[in-house]
């Protein structure tokens, strides 16, 4: 088809020409004006008579020429590989994959299978977006991340490693994005590197000379083509495909509502069966992926790496652009669907334990606790107003300084981005860190680490995927009973002087030795025993009253806990709504966005709220 001929023009002709029904050509043309000028859409209509896409009717006994839809499917073109641009969505002069029959624009290829060449916009939900795909000679030159001081403060939900950053004109040198660019030789912080160090000799590789050509071979691929080929560099070891479908369905559940409709949903919908293999022969060369096959394929585990599910999620958006069209309201969805997905595959490239103890259904509280198989190194990170904080280093991101993506012990474990020079191993003496800083936040962060450092003496799988969790419990259990609350320092009343060290070290060893060793049982003299076991009255005010505390104590604790279970269960109700969107006229759940400052839930609304909304609308 030639560059004027818009793939979305089958889907607006269809309309007008379902059951064979045939329509003037003017009629055709003017219901392609919104999408293009009228000249394209006169064009439009003369190539697709040339192809025999449509015919004229011949039965009508009417003066004015009329078309149809050819009937015959036989007759229709058909094509030996995919005539649409797989990053554009349009067709022209496009170039074959060298290994399947998808097709590109030279112009339009990725110069990173996993960067596409748009930019989706970040909204208050989701403050992390795609970065641009930048040329071969702009490698390296590194994206600074304009972001706020972080905090171990709750700034983030615990699956985002972008930090909330303050309001920022939309430029590109301000434009939040996630870095894609880490280096996987991880090297710790306590190593110290020597004051002066030769260069290492270098050896001449004899395999550099090809390093140009292979380059050039990647380029001949489409870009699902190059995700597969990176499929198993890029899936993280020791993961199955039934851990790998458990680990898709939760992402899966937490992004598809971003897609209100697929085409397979569409057609069906609007058209008969016969209209429908009509357009499945002019547009499509394969069967078409929908929302409910991706689903079916996470449910039967068909899935073996996470590049498979990110291939197909490109051939969802793929089809959906080229039966709406790249520039319809149903195409932009894909952006933030694809944007989410992309973003969950990262943290599980990063931990695949640490995802999947943060989303379990019976999500522990001291999960964090929890080893995994790729042990984190234990730090201190330091962020401005707060102390040296206990945290794990998730990954390393090479520059100039390095930087740390770290993940707090305590609170709601937030994450945060820090330098070199913040981060110090936790192994090095501290006291000096850790003196006088007894907050109940602090606290509650070193029970943590010390919990979670017994249990990283045990082996990761009794707290893995195929684990059992009454097991996994019981060692929470033990390690807490082993880390008692006596050994963190407790909040003073009012702030004074420090202990001194004295009476310090007097405190630690009365910790030590009730940790370590049983408490004596104190032996009752004769008499009292005797009048316990008579009966005897003379303590029996003093019992009534333990009695009645202890049964107000008690009561206490469990309506403590009943309330503490309701206010989890409200936060995650209210986590819940702040994930949906709502309609601007009716404050019901919104199914489709206007703009980026108005949904609506059905188009009725949408048209009642018209008036109001037009003068502010960012679309029209």
């Amino acid at each position: 088809m030639p560059n004027n001929f818009p793939p979305c023009a089958i889907r607006l002709w269809m309309h007008k020409l379902q059951k064979g029904s045939a329509q003037p050509v003017g009629r055709l043309e003017r219901c392609l004006l919104p999408f293009m000028s009228k000249e394209a859409a006169r064009f439009s209509v003369k190539v697709a008579t040339e192809r025999g896409i449509l015919v004229t009717n011949k039965d009508a006994k009417v003066r004015r020429p009329t078309l149809k839809f050819c009937q015959k499917l036989s007759s229709l073109p058909k094509f030996s590989k995919d005539p649409f641009c797989y990053e554009c969505h349009l067709p022209g002069d496009v170039k074959t994959c060298a290994t399947c029959y998808r097709c590109f624009h030279v112009e339009c290829q990725r110069k990173d299978p996993e960067k596409p060449t748009y930019v989706v916009p970040s909204d208050k939900d989701q403050p992390f977006q795609f970065p641009l795909s930048v040329p071969d000679e702009d490698k390296n030159q590194s994206t600074d991340v304009v972001s706020r001081t972080p905090s171990p403060q709750p700034l983030l939900d615990h699956n985002s490693n972008i930090e909330q950053a303050v309001p920022t004109p939309q430029t590109p040198q301000f434009v939040k994005h996630e870095n894609y660019e880490w280096d996987d030789d991880v090297f710790y912080v306590s190593e110290k590197k020597g004051v002066r160090q030769r260069s290492q000799a270098t050896v001449k590789n004899e395999e550099a000379h090809s390093s140009d050509s292979d380059a050039s071979s990647e380029l001949e691929l489409c870009t699902r083509c190059r995700l597969l080929k990176l499929a198993t560099i890029r899936n993280p070891p020791q993961l199955d495909k039934k851990e790998l479908a458990c680990l898709l369905d939760k992402v899966w559940g937490e992004c598809h509502s971003w897609m209100s409709t697929d085409v397979e949903t569409y057609m069906a919908e609007h058209w008969k069966n016969r209209d429908i293999a009509l357009v499945k022969r002019i547009l499509f060369k394969t069967d078409i992926l929908g929302l409910a096959d991706i689903k079916r394929n996470i449910e039967a585990e068909k899935y073996t790496y996470l590049m498979e599910f990110h291939a197909d999620l490109l051939d969802l958006q793929h089809n959906i652009a080229v039966f709406f069209g790249n520039q319809a309201e149903e195409y932009e969805p894909t952006k933030r669907l694809i944007r989410d997905v992309s973003h969950y595959i990262q943290e599980i490239r990063k931990c695949v334990d640490c995802f999947r103890y943060s989303n379990e259904a019976n999500l522990s509280k001291m999960w964090f606790a929890k080893p995994c198989t790729q042990r984190h190194e234990l730090v201190l990170a330091k962020t401005a107003g707060y102390p040296h904080w206990p945290a794990k280093v998730i990954s390393v991101y090479s520059g100039n300084p390095n930087k740390y993506d770290v993940r707090f012990f305590g609170g709601d474990h937030s994450r945060a981005l820090l330098a070199e020079r913040d981060i110090i191993p936790i192994d090095l003496d501290t006291d000096l860190h850790f003196k006088s800083k007894n907050t109940k936040g602090f606290n509650d962060a070193l029970l943590e680490l010390q919990c979670h450092m017994m249990l990283s003496g045990y082996s990761a799988t009794l707290f893995g995927f195929y684990a059992d969790p009454a097991e996994a419990e019981e060692l929470i259990e033990m390690a807490l009973s082993r880390c008692t609350k006596s050994t963190v320092p407790q909040t003073p009343g009012k702030r004074g002087r420090p202990p001194t060290p004295a009476a310090a070290k007097k405190r630690k060893l009365l910790n030590t030795s009730s940790c370590q060793s049983p408490v004596p049982t104190r032996v009752m003299p004769r008499r009292t025993v005797l009048l316990r076991e008579n009966g005897s009255s003379a303590n029996q005010p003093e019992n009534g009253i333990y009695q009645n505390l202890t049964e107000q104590i008690l009561k206490a604790h469990d309506d403590l806990q009943k309330y503490q279970s309701e206010l989890a269960a409200m936060e995650q109700k209210l986590n819940a709504a702040k994930l949906k969107r709502w309609c601007h006229h009716c404050l019901d759940e919104a199914a489709f966005d206007c703009c980026f400052t108005a949904s609506y839930c059905s188009a009725d609304c949408q048209r009642r709220d018209k008036r109001r909304h037009q003068a502010v609308c960012k679309v029209n």
